[in-house]
C-alpha cells in the first residue's frame, strides 16, 4: 500500500479496499482540473479564467492654485 493509512480506517476485505479504491480514482478524476473543466462545458458555462490584473488608475488631477489675495 503506498499511501499511508491509519488501522482505523484501513479497509478490512478485499471488497472494501477495491471500492476504496475504485472511489478514489473517480474522486480524483471528478475534481482535477480536467475534469472541473468538462464538467463547466458540459453546463455551458465558460472555464474558470485566471483573474485579470487592475487597470492603473489615471494620475491625480493637479491640485488648484492658491487664490490670490
Amino acid at each position: 500500500m503506498s499511501a499511508a493509512m491509519s488501522k482505523r480506517n484501513r479497509p478490512t476485505t478485499a471488497a472494501q479496499a477495491a471500492h476504496r479504491r475504485k472511489r478514489h480514482e473517480f474522486r480524483s478524476a471528478y475534481n482535477s482540473p480536467e475534469g472541473k473543466a468538462a464538467r463547466a462545458a458540459a453546463a455551458g458555462k465558460p472555464a474558470a479564467k485566471p483573474p485579470v490584473p487592475p487597470v492603473p488608475k489615471a494620475a491625480a488631477k493637479p491640485p488648484k492654485p492658491p487664490a490670490q489675495a
